[in-house]
């Protein structure tokens, strides 16, 4: 908690008042608690006759809140231009009561570490707080229209939610500056305390209130009222949680100040404030809106807000073009935000619209309100983009998350399976590697980057650990090193006269790429230097590897000495094995024979043979996708006629019951070489009758034509190929095929001698 911005607040009667307020409203829970510490005796009764439940905890933060949120209270917080534009609590009743809400559901969420559905059920409590406070209680169970909206709020709150996520996830990603930023006392005890100011900005949208007003949407959702009430909402917000933070009466003093501190700033004209920026900027990656940016802190509100812009400069004219609001839209479409924003995210610049190399931005903030009213400021942003990141194999998205091989706790980066998003997925074939390879700015530039694969790791783990080096990376090298001098064989941006110049730097693209040499028309014969992203890795020998990101800088303006800038990694599983198949045995047919059907009455023909897969690795665990094996289908088809499938019926595999998937291997064999043909096993138990009986010549004229063409009338003979497919789950190159044997074929002759 900061320290008090206004040195006389202490001395203010108002204040003073409401913490004397505050101070007896808290006094009940802290003489419960010091009457359970008198004796080890009264606290073990007490707890074994009432044990904590969901609902203490709402019925504690109601009963606290309503004893110190009176209509005296809620007008001695406001400054005077506040009380001056609400009018007495008597006029905004429906506002006094939602801010009782926000108090009470400030106070639960931040109770302790929530995940977003821990937040997402006090989301719940909130929703039904404010729709009692406005006289239109949730039915139980809610209705059909009750559910949509706060279905539509869960799905607002997953949006807001998510930068939060993603800048942990960020942080298990790329740990490296931690360390020094704790050491030097950049990460306290205090680091992340606002985390949840951000999701509570965003929760005072219109379309936020919308859903959370429903009918009463008309009525108390729009206009000034409306808007000031907001704001007095998130201060509370911001303030009960705050309080449910504090450890000490001390820490809840400091959580009132700033309340009374925020809701002056509600009140203000216009605010316009952008937050001094870090001495570094890095990138932040907002997957929301599908950006990598520049993110930009501060205030624009006040009590005449009507909306705000952001522009830039890189040393020329001020711009729009890389804006993006926090909502995802942008210029020219959106120009503005006509949502205030107190202490959270104005928005955003898209690094992939900035010129490369950019390393110093001005970035202009102006606040507009009623009657004309315009507040601009201005902001230098020194940029340190490290964009460095492997974000999908093949194609195949990345996941974070427990490595599935390894029963110890391990975080790993994996490719998720896109059937079974528990797991991962092999690949296989050319592939592609999708990602960024970018680091720039703070005194240092990009020298090269480095990708490598390291493995197999026998077993699947322990996965190998490679260590970053500019000059000697190790692994088995996907590409020669990226090298990026700014020279005229590696600029930073080219393009062919009269095209558009672009960036040679990879952000979000394939990281499979190589410096090639352009054509160009103009002039004749001529070519310029271009990162070319069109190469395919041809993923090589099957295993569990580590495929390893490394990015080099080094400082301005000699670039030595050269250093690892940042790095990421993805656990792979490879399989380029076959799929295997065979036909051995239709029935009592080896070869070219003869099948009779009468053999067959009431009884199926066995087909036997190999439908098999290699384990990926035989040594480690057989699960997905070390045990990748598809699948594998019957057809037949008669000679001059259209292929037929087997039924689902017909299918038996190793002699399992009729109607069994055929998704397990024929034999079920997990081993490093393929079975033989002597150990074929049953692939189907064919009910032969039923699928090519035509029974008695339809037409006497032409005895052997049945009424179903693909099955042949008593009395007649004709050959018949009986075809296997066997498959994988493997995703084959960046179109996503899978390995797969055959079609497989098997020449018999049929006689259909039934009732001779």
């Amino acid at each position: 908690m900061s320290d008090i911005k206004d040195p006389t607040l202490a001395q203010n009667q108002d204040f003073q008042a409401v913490l004397n307020t505050f101070l007896a409203a808290y006094r009940p829970i802290l003489e419960r608690e010091l009457g359970l510490a008198s004796s080890a005796a009264t606290l073990i009764k007490e707890a074994q006759a009432h044990p904590p439940t969901c609902n203490d905890e709402i019925d504690t933060a109601v009963a606290l809140f309503e004893r110190f949120f009176t209509p005296d209270v809620a007008m001695r917080v406001l400054p005077e231009e506040g009380r001056q534009v609400l009018g007495n609590p008597d006029q905004w009743q429906w506002c006094y009561r939602r801010i009782l809400c926000c108090l009470i559901f400030g106070w639960l969420v931040c109770r302790g570490p929530r995940t977003f559905r821990g937040f997402a059920y006090y989301l719940y409590q909130y929703w039904r707080c404010v729709r009692q406070a406005l006289g239109e209680p949730v039915n139980t169970p809610p209705t059909i229209d009750e559910q949509r909206d706060f279905s539509t709020l869960v799905k607002i709150l997953a949006v807001v939610y998510a930068p939060t996520i993603k800048d942990q996830v960020k942080d298990l990603e790329y740990p490296i500056d931690i360390p020094k930023e704790i050491i030097a006392g950049q990460i306290d005890c205090t680091v992340d305390n606002n985390a949840a100011a951000s999701v509570f900005q965003r929760l005072c949208t219109p379309e936020v209130s919308r859903a959370l007003f429903g009918k009463s949407f008309e009525q108390v959702g729009v206009g000034a009222l409306a808007r000031n009430c907001c704001c007095y909402c998130v201060a509370a917000l911001e303030f009960g949680c705050c309080l449910g933070r504090a450890k000490t009466l001390i820490e809840a003093l400091r959580c009132l100040e700033e309340f009374f501190l925020q809701l002056r700033r509600c009140f203000e004209p216009l605010i316009a404030i952008i937050d001094t920026p870090p001495a570094c900027s890095s990138l932040t990656f907002v997957a929301v809106c599908s950006l990598a940016g520049i993110e930009i802190d501060g205030t624009a509100a006040g009590g005449a807000f009507t909306n705000y812009t952001l522009s830039y400069s890189v040393g020329g004219p001020i711009i729009n073009t890389a804006v993006v609001y926090p909502d995802c839209s942008r210029p020219p479409i959106n120009p503005s935000s006509s949502t205030p924003v107190n202490s959270g995210v104005l928005g955003y610049l898209d690094v992939d619209l900035l010129p490369p190399a950019t390393t110093t931005v001005t970035v202009y903030l102006d606040v507009y309100g009623s009657g004309g009213l315009h507040l601009p400021v201005s902001a230098v942003f020194n940029l340190a983009i490290n964009a460095i990141q492997i974000t999908a194999v093949a194609t195949v998205a990345a996941t974070v998350g427990q490595d599935p091989f390894n029963g110890s706790p391990s975080i790993i980066k994996m490719v998720q399976n896109v059937s079974n998003p528990a797991f991962e997925q092999s690949v296989g074939g050319s592939i592609s590697i999708t990602g960024s390879a970018y680091a720039f700015g703070c005194g240092n530039e990009m020298t090269q980057y480095q990708l490598a694969e390291f493995g197999p790791a026998p077993g699947a783990i322990p996965l190998p650990s490679p260590t970053p080096s500019p000059t000697a990376l190790g692994g088995n090298p996907l590409i020669a090193p990226v090298i990026y001098d700014n020279t005229p064989a590696h600029p930073w941006s080219s393009g062919c006269f009269p095209g558009p110049v672009t960036p040679n730097i990879i952000l979000n693209g394939d990281i499979v790429a190589q410096w090639t040499a352009e054509p160009c028309l103009f002039p004749p014969h001529s070519s310029v230097p271009k990162i070319s992203s069109n190469l395919k890795w041809a993923s090589g020998a099957s295993g569990r590897y580590v495929i390893f990101l490394e990015v080099d800088e080094g400082p301005l303006p000699l670039l030595t000495p050269v250093s690892a800038a940042g790095e990421d990694q993805i656990a792979v599983w490879i399989d380029n094995y076959p799929t295997v198949g065979a036909i051995t045995q239709i029935g009592n047919v080896v070869g070219c024979g003869d099948l009779h059907l009468k053999d067959y009455v009431g009884t199926t023909a066995q087909v036997l043979g190999i439908a098999w897969d290699y384990p990926i690795d035989v040594t480690a665990t057989q699960q997905l996708p070390n045990d990748n094996f598809g699948s594998y289908s019957l057809s037949y088809q008669k000679n001059g006629g259209s292929m037929r499938s087997f039924l689902a019926s017909d299918y038996t595999p190793n002699g399992a019951p009729a109607g069994t998937a055929p998704t397990v291997r024929v034999p079920n064999l997990w081993q490093a070489a393929p079975p033989t043909l002597a150990q074929a096993a049953l692939l189907a138990s064919w009910d032969i009758v039923t699928a090519l009986d035509g029974g008695p010549p339809p037409d006497p004229n032409n005895p052997c034509v049945a009424t179903n063409p693909w099955q042949l009338p008593r009395g007649c003979r004709c050959a018949y190929v009986i075809e296997l497919v066997v498959g994988d789950t493997t995703w084959v190159g960046d179109g996503g095929d899978n390995h797969s044997t055959g079609p497989i074929l098997f020449a018999i002759n049929i006689i259909n001698d039934i009732g001779t």
